[in-house]
């Protein structure tokens, strides 16, 4: 059995390896070497060399690393806490780990590790402090969900730096960057956030920390630009703390102004989404009995005299009346001949004249006791909306094929039986395209996207009536509007300048047919009030440098909807507190006040930005103007074919508002990022094969000449 001095003996010589005099030399020689260099670069690329590192600016590089992790931790632990007096050791460990996190497993592993609680510390170290902050906007930027969600804990130690270093405006600016994409991972996401993680971050005092700073007059553009950001994607779950502290939304309403249209999409998604939980649901429904009672007592003379000069035999009130009319007389015709075919042809006129055109009863008669009972007369139906596909049948059999697809697709929509009424409608198409109510069919999908597509197609037929027309405008403008605004508050959509394009070409299109719709369609239709709320709002996104501050150009606007919502009052409509109403009124109510608040925080950002040729131009001298060239290395990530990857983007890119047409369908204008060039000018773009097609005749002898 061995004595003690033995186990004694062999613990000296373990210790005695771990520290022999050759490594203890290697150790001091590297610290000196450190001592005597300057920046943070060289330090970096010392501490690299001496624990021979691969290169971490490479896919490859990174690879190497998580082979050998464990390893390359423990030395580099290691080395961290026999050097805790040396701050630029510390740094510059902490900027190798920062750049291991561009790999998404590394960064898992630091952050298990206990990287963070390294890094915080260094915040209030002043030599390490600029340091500690890029690192952590390095991770933010590569970072995934739980790794923001760890470092938008740690916001009270940002606020109390920003608040601790007044004369610093790079220390502003880089928590404000960090902020930015931390806090958004708690708060800018659809489900309620953690109670206790939102407590931790304070949401008050970051809004009156950032909002203290975009007064500043120093404040850049890489500051504004994610002040707008953060402020923006706070706004989900943050009601209440918005209408408290009025600044951070009212600058989220001047930025509407500013000339970067990226930014102005952040100001828009943030006054959305500030309404997120208390907005009520739209109405869908239409009840005629109202309706009716409204006609008989004869609309106000201000409303009736806007009715007349449109047409009131055009106007929804009238042709919903007559058309329910028509149909109970119909109905009451097929209960005497049984000639479902003469119906089938009625209703299918009916169907596609208004929205509401067949009222839903049975036949019954009135006992002497003055109850109504139903009455059975033999038909195959009891309802009258269960006679629809009796008629559709007899249509289909003398041959009037398209009458009964219509006939079965008002059937269906109006069971819910929407994708089976997509799966027809697809069929029909293929056998006539020129019908448009085959394409508003399709727009009742949940897929918004495809609902999109055939609206604008559907746009295009031939055989369309102003009701399906002005049906397709709606749906185009509701589907594009709100795909627009999830792509821009997505995530996603800050990785590079496709997704930032396609949603301006979202937007841009819901305008030009909110415009079409507000200047064709009825004053008193049921979806006149939503599309004057499109329009108020886009032509503010997409207008906004050249709007006056008082909104002049949105006056007609203004008197239209109006006049839409009286008249829905009238028939007995509620007008509900949608998402849509309630960020039109917000913005039109602080839009003046808005821009005397902040008019100089916006002249001052298109200043910085005018100043120079475009907006990666302004970061990039942002980052000269770092002590040293470390803010690269963080950033700089290459492919293992040599290409570099763009991580998160600290800002969004340039996106011109004319290049949009880019990402529309050159037939049918639909808004799209999958188009399919035309293989032979290679500039025309298509939907599909249908779409160039129909394109043909037009664009043949520009494509020849090209």
């Amino acid at each position: 059995m061995p004595g003690p001095g033995k186990s004694k003996s062999k613990a000296k010589t373990k210790t005695t390896r771990t520290k022999s005099p050759a490594q203890t030399y290697a150790r001091e020689a590297f610290v000196d070497d450190i001592d005597q260099s300057e920046g943070w670069d060289t330090t970096v690329h010392i501490l690299c060399e001496h624990f021979q590192l691969p290169d971490l600016t490479t896919r490859n590089g990174l690879k190497k690393v998580h082979a050998n992790f464990d390893e390359v931790y423990r030395r580099l632990d290691e080395a961290y806490k026999n050097n805790q007096g040396n701050e630029r050791v510390l740094g510059g460990i902490i900027g190798i780990w920062a750049k291991m996190c561009a790999d998404s497993i590394l960064r898992d592993k630091l952050f298990r590790a206990g990287f963070l609680t390294k890094l915080i510390p260094l915040l209030y170290v002043p030599a390490c402090r600029h340091l500690a902050l890029r690192a952590l906007s390095t991770v933010t930027h590569h970072g995934g969900v739980e790794s923001r969600i760890e470092i938008a804990k740690k916001t009270p130690a940002l606020l109390e730096v920003i608040h601790e270093n007044p004369d610093d405006a790079k220390v502003a600016e880089l928590c404000l960057v960090v902020m930015c994409h931390s806090i958004a991972a708690v708060v800018a996401v659809e489900q309620k956030p953690d109670p206790k993680i939102l407590k931790t971050i304070d949401i008050p005092q970051v809004l009156r920390t950032t909002v203290g700073e975009l007064r500043n007059p120093r404040a850049s553009y890489y500051l504004i630009s994610h002040a707008a950001g953060l402020l923006s994607g706070a706004t989900m779950h943050s009601w209440k703390d918005y209408k408290a502290f009025q600044p951070a939304l009212t600058f989220l309403v001047a930025v509407l102004r500013v000339k970067d249209i990226n930014i102005r999409c952040e100001g828009l998604c943030g006054v959305i989404r500030y309404h997120n939980d208390i907005a009520e649901p739209d109405q869908r429904h239409s009840d005629p009995q109202k309706m009716l009672a409204a006609l008989r007592r004869g609309f106000p003379p201000h409303l009736n005299d806007v009715l007349m000069a449109y047409g009131p035999t055009r106007c929804d009130v009238y042709l919903t009346l007559q058309c329910m009319n028509e149909h109970t007389k119909a109905m009451m015709q097929n209960a005497q001949d049984r000639d479902f075919y003469k119906l089938g042809r009625v209703v299918a006129r009916l169907i596609t004249t208004t929205e509401f055109s067949m009222t839903e009863g049975m036949f019954q008669s009135d006992e002497e006791t003055g109850k109504r009972v139903n009455i059975d007369l033999g038909l195959p139906y009891t309802m009258w909306s269960d006679a629809l596909p009796h008629c559709a049948q007899a249509l289909r059999s003398k041959g009037d094929l398209d009458q009964a697809d219509i006939v079965e697709l008002k059937y269906m929509i109006m069971k819910g039986r929407i994708p089976q009424a997509v799966e027809l409608s697809k069929q029909a198409i293929k056998r006539n395209p020129e019908v448009a109510y085959f394409y508003y069919a399709i727009t009742m999908t949940a897929d918004m996207e495809l609902g999109l597509r055939y609206a604008k197609k559907g746009l295009k037929a031939r055989q369309i009536t102003p009701f399906v027309r002005f049906g397709l405008l709606h749906r185009a403008v509701d589907h594009a509007g709100t795909l627009a605004i999830r792509i821009l508050t997505s995530p996603d959509g800050y990785h590079g300048e496709r997704k930032w394009e396609e949603g301006v070409a979202f937007l841009t299109s819901a305008l030009e047919d909110a415009k079409t719709f507000i200047e064709n369609a009825p004053p008193d239709s049921r979806h006149m009030k939503n599309m004057l709320n499109w329009y108020i709002i886009l032509t503010l996104t997409i207008k906004g440098p050249d709007m006056s501050p008082e909104m002049k150009e949105l006056d007609d606007a203004l008197k239209k909807l109006q006049v839409a919502e009286e008249c829905s009052a009238f028939c007995g409509h509620p007008i509900p507190n949608t998402e849509l109403r309630l960020t039109r009124r917000a913005l039109i109510s602080l839009y003046p006040s808005a821009v005397q608040e902040w008019g100089d925080v916006v002249r001052r950002f298109d200043e910085q930005v005018a100043a120079h040729e475009d907006v990666e131009e302004l970061l990039n001298k942002s980052k000269e103007e770092q002590e040293d060239d470390l803010a690269a290395w963080l950033d700089d990530l290459h492919l293992d074919n040599g290409e570099r990857d763009h991580p998160h983007k600290c800002s969004h890119p340039k996106v011109n508002v004319n290049s949009v047409s880019l990402y529309r369908c050159s037939w049918c204008g639909n808004p799209s990022a999958v188009l399919r060039k035309c293989g032979g000018c290679n500039k025309a773009r298509y939907c599909d094969a249908g779409c160039q097609k129909s394109h043909w005749s037009t664009h043949k002898s520009v494509c020849k000449s090209a």
